[in-house]
């Protein structure tokens, strides 16, 4: 006797969902639809759902228990099949990701071996500057130094002139001079 998804779910006590999910791992040839879009589910179709989800089946018939194991056995080979040719695709897909994710990583470097080499360079380039600086500075320096040196020498130089000549007096008549 077919039943429906929610007939079958109320006699075991369980939900639509834990049905439906059971109904996936089973081979469609126990479901078929009914024209209100209701999907009813064969007796064996049942008894395999009961089976998977632990409850006891009830079996009259020696060959029909032969029939479900050759059943169980091709719908588990079909679900073997199913499973390692969703793993294939996963794995496939996951291989992508880490090829693209390489590439990113190999860019990521590059740029960051580009920007360590610009930084480099303009670090030379201030110091270049700075050492350009100071010795502009201290040519400066040397030529005010310099400068200086010979306002110092002129000075002196008219110091003499400028001045009526003192007589230089000894130690002691600038100690007792009056």
């Amino acid at each position: 006797m077919t039943k429906t998804i929610l007939e079958l779910a109320n006699e075991l006590d369980v939900t639509k969902q834990a049905i439906q999910y059971q109904l996936k791992r089973i081979n469609k040839k126990y479901l078929s639809k009914r024209d209100d879009g209701a999907y009813l589910i064969s007796k064996e179709g049942q008894d395999l759902i009961r089976e998977a989800m632990g409850f006891e089946v009830k079996s009259s018939n020696k060959d029909t228990d032969k029939d479900h194991q050759k059943t169980d056995k091709i719908s588990d080979k079909d679900l073997l099949e199913d499973t390692i040719t969703i793993l294939q695709k996963e794995l496939e897909e996951k291989n992508h990701q880490i090829e693209s994710l390489q590439e990113l990583l190999k860019e990521q470097q590059n740029l960051l071996s580009q920007q360590q080499q610009l930084s480099l360079q303009s670090n030379q380039q201030i110091q270049y500057l700075q050492l350009e600086l100071s010795k502009d500075s201290n040519e400066q320096k040397n030529d005010s130094e310099f400068k200086d040196d010979i306002n110092i020498v002129e000075n002196e130089k008219q110091e003499p002139t400028s001045k009526p000549a003192e007589k230089k007096k000894g130690f002691f008549s600038r100690w007792f001079s009056s």
